[in-house]
């Protein structure tokens, strides 16, 4: 069985200078092939584009519309536990078709047929 990109990265020799090594090599070059692929040009529009792209389409979705940071379960793994919840739910909204998770949790609040559907 062959070795996959992540393994073919971590083997890459890092010449850098200890002053500018701030990400692992391996992790900056993968970066770099996604966002080349994405056909992003640049090493710095990639991370500003890649950077907001997650803001807006995760981060901010899980702090406004699901209320993460308002929530008060502080103990053990259930914070990180629930915010993959959280992370799933939106993964099966947006791959049902909603743009608009607001919208999606109004449409889907009060009918568990719809909701389950959605899982089916």
């Amino acid at each position: 069985m062959g070795t996959n990109l992540i393994e073919e990265l971590r083997q890459v020799e890092d010449l850098r200078t200890t002053d500018g090594r701030r990400h692992l090599l391996w992790l900056v070059l993968l970066f770099v092939i996604m966002g080349t692929m994405s056909g992003y040009v640049g090493y710095r529009a990639c991370g500003i584009r890649g950077h907001w792209s997650i803001e807006n389409r995760l981060h901010w979705i899980k702090d406004v519309v699901f209320k993460e940071d308002d929530s008060k379960i502080s103990l053990g793994h259930a914070p990180a536990n629930l915010s993959v919840i959280r992370a799933i739910a939106l993964n099966i909204l947006r791959r049902n078709g909603h743009t608009s998770i607001t919208t999606a949790q109004r449409f889907l609040s009060n009918d568990i047929d719809k909701l389950l559907a959605l899982v089916e």
